[in-house]
């Protein structure tokens, strides 16, 4: 129930013009269900089952900008065939749950590559991937993937381009002590999606409960991120730098005629340093975390 809350909490505060959900481990999407994402039913909802309790994915639509003509689903992937009032276009988005077993993923991949070959409208393709691209996606040392030259080779003969991600480099964590991080969730596009948006771009937001960070695309048209939100990650309290950072902060001289003034005067100085706390790491080698520091 409380990540139905969380992700209710998102789809109000941003009002997101698609959502795409993986993961959702439901079989089948009753009304009560999606009531709590969308009280106010603003969205059309398609989803994939899960198989169990693994996989399954949920993808909206936001009525009041677009038309859904059709939808295709695949084992790993479902596909939605937009009209966009605003733009008067037919576009497509495409959202993924790439499997975990290494055995399974070249299935994923040659489904993705029939997704990609059959499509002919603009297209965006989102998800967790489950594959990392390049050496640099994983803060640990023993390489890439064995599907990612396979992966990347898609990418190129289909012409696709990544959109750029801000607030931080990977999108997944194994929450241990000292975690192993990849980005496995990323968002790709083809060229005529990229030239409908050009300034379109991927901001991670921290992460809560799942172990993967929700990605939000913004075609940069408006500024859909007027406000983010400061969230308190969990795997801040993991890196040796925090506690440090925390002190320093506290202990800043501040001007204040009460003492709840003043707290407040430092919670709002905690607020402002840690906000970009996560997109301003960088690895330090093995598994560890280095942060900036105060000055």
């Amino acid at each position: 129930m409380v990540l139905y809350i969380l992700k209710k909490n998102l789809i109000l505060e941003y009002k997101f013009h698609f959502v795409g959900l993986q993961e959702t481990m439901i079989a089948d999407c009753e009304d009560s269900l999606l009531r709590k994402f969308d009280p106010n039913q603003e969205y059309l909802w398609m989803w994939n089952p899960s198989k169990g309790k693994s996989g399954g994915i949920l993808v909206g639509a936001l009525l009041e900008r677009f038309d859904v003509g059709s939808f295709k689903q695949g084992e790993f992937m479902l596909q939605l065939n937009l009209w966009d009032k605003f733009l008067k276009i037919k576009w497509n988005v495409l959202v993924v749950y790439g499997v975990a077993q290494d055995e399974n993923k070249i299935t994923f991949l040659a489904e993705l590559s029939r997704f990609c070959a059959s499509n002919s409208e603009p297209m965006v393709i989102g998800g967790d991937f489950n594959i990392i691209r390049f050496t640099k996606e994983k803060n640990t040392l023993d390489g890439v993937h064995r599907h990612t030259p396979l992966f990347n080779s898609l990418i190129q003969f289909y012409e696709l381009r990544e959109l750029v991600m801000s607030g931080g480099l990977f999108t997944w964590s194994n929450n241990q002590e000292y975690p192993t991080l990849e980005k496995l969730d990323r968002v790709l596009m083809t060229k005529e999606w990229e030239d409908l948006f050009p300034q379109a771009f991927v901001k991670k937001l921290p992460r809560e409960i799942s172990d993967h960070n929700p990605l939000i695309v913004s075609t940069g048209q408006k500024v859909c991120l007027p406000f983010i939100q400061f969230r308190f990650d969990l795997n801040w309290l993991k890196n040796p730098d925090f506690y440090t950072n925390v002190e320093k902060i506290w202990n800043k001289p501040c001007r204040a005629k009460t003492t709840i003034d003043m707290i407040q005067q430092k919670l709002k100085l905690f607020k402002q340093f840690f906000k970009g706390w996560g997109s301003t790491f960088k690895v330090n080698g093995g598994n560890k975390e280095k942060n900036f520091n105060l000055n």
